[in-house]
């Protein structure tokens, strides 16, 4: 080979037009891949989303009750409190006719404002022993459970009596409207009933059994309501009704004798609160049913 080679440099035009044009390409291709869009990232730093919070507290205490109960603690209440709910356990023993008891109740509704249901659980009956005078008085020895029938149970807005176990039935004012099935007067005071619960037109006195149906969680229990009827709100910084209070008396008339020997009666005072705030149903609400897809379509 030498200098004067003429394959050397044999390059035609089109030979080397096509070698810069691959050069060319292959430059394109690299400024793909470095290339992009103008672009800035900012950053909002430490935020917080917190929920609020809804906490019910339930107390009760015996304010009064007849004096074989206040010398022989006859009437106990106890306190239980899971996550959700407060029960509240309510044990007589040993109850006999002429025997009362008054058991006031205080909700309080902490953080924010709410609505307060009542309801009973658990309610059951049972005729226990079955001694001869009360197979006499029932006609029959197939042991009915009767005590539900006759222990009168009835819901009073005030009681202005003393606290101490010691106060009188007297002191009662205020039947529950939901309580007196005849509505026409709600500022009533205590009456004596009859057997059968009645005072006069304007008072009765429910039974366990006629209380169990309003408050049964089955029936949807019964949410606290003011005169008008409409639901009370409770708690809040709002609101001047940051305790709700209300007596539960129990009582067991003098007339109804051997019929009710050895029965019993059973069931849970539950307690709930829902907030008010968006919530026109109050405890008619289903989680499935709140809030509609996008599409209108339903899953």
């Amino acid at each position: 080979m030498t200098d004067n080679d003429p394959n050397l440099y044999n390059l035609s035009r089109r030979k080397m037009l096509a070698g810069i044009g691959t050069i060319g390409l292959a430059s394109a291709g690299a400024g793909l891949g470095t290339s992009a869009y103008f672009s800035d990232t900012e950053t909002f730093e430490n935020n917080s989303l917190t929920a609020g919070t809804l906490d019910m507290s339930v107390t009760a205490d015996v304010v009064a009750a007849n004096q074989y109960w206040v010398d022989q603690g006859g009437l106990d209440v106890s306190a239980v409190a899971d996550a959700q709910d407060a029960v509240m356990g309510l044990t007589v023993d040993d109850v006999k006719p002429g025997d009362w008891g008054i058991i006031c109740f205080e909700i309080e509704v902490g953080d924010n404002p709410g609505y307060v249901q009542v309801c009973t659980e658990n309610f059951t009956e049972a005729g226990g022993p079955n001694p001869e005078p009360e197979q006499e008085a029932e006609g029959n020895d197939d042991n009915d459970a009767d005590l539900g029938e006759f222990l009168l149970t009835t819901v009073w807005q005030e009681y202005n009596g003393a606290t101490d176990g010691t106060g009188m039935k007297s002191d009662l004012n205020i039947l529950d409207p939901v309580f007196n099935n005849n509505g026409d007067s709600l500022s009533v005071s205590y009456g004596e009933p009859d057997l059968d619960g009645v005072v006069d037109s304007d008072q009765h006195h429910t039974t366990a059994r006629e209380a169990n149906a309003i408050l049964d969680v089955a029936n949807g229990g019964y949410i606290i309501k003011d005169d008008a009827g409409e639901p009370i709100v409770v708690g809040g910084d709002d609101n001047d009704d940051d305790v709700y209070e209300f007596c539960l008396l129990i009582e067991l008339p003098y007339e109804v004798g051997n019929v009710v020997q050895g029965d019993s009666v059973s069931f849970d005072l539950v307690f709930k609160t829902e907030q008010v705030r968006n919530n026109e149903t109050p405890f008619m609400n289903d989680v499935e049913d709140v809030g509609t897809p996008i599409n209108g379509t339903s899953e």
